[in-house]
């Protein structure tokens, strides 16, 4: 195989802003759980985790490593909560970064 034949299949991730993705999200989980029908002891303890990098809005790793440990749950709060914004930015978080 000719080396033009091998696509590469590297993604960078120049000029995509994961740390506000994953701010993005967090503010949209905050939001949907101010609604106790959507909060509970998980995202209790999720919101215990936010890194103070994320109150200082100082970009950060550990921001969006919180957000992509918990795609699926953050997926599920925002389906059965109806927060599509929430749902958008973590599908967009989550395709171009997780």
């Amino acid at each position: 195989m000719k080396n033009e034949e091998i696509e590469d299949r590297y993604v960078s991730f120049m000029n995509i802003d994961c740390y506000k993705h994953a701010s993005d999200v967090i503010d949209c989980v905050i939001e949907a759980t101010s609604d106790e029908r959507y909060n509970n002891p998980f995202w209790d303890a999720f919101k215990a985790k936010i890194p103070q990098a994320y109150f200082d809005k100082a970009p950060n790793e550990k921001v969006l490593y919180l957000v992509c440990a918990s795609v699926f749950y953050l997926e599920e709060l925002f389906e059965e909560s109806g927060h599509e914004r929430g749902m958008e930015i973590m599908q967009k978080c989550e395709y171009d970064c997780c």
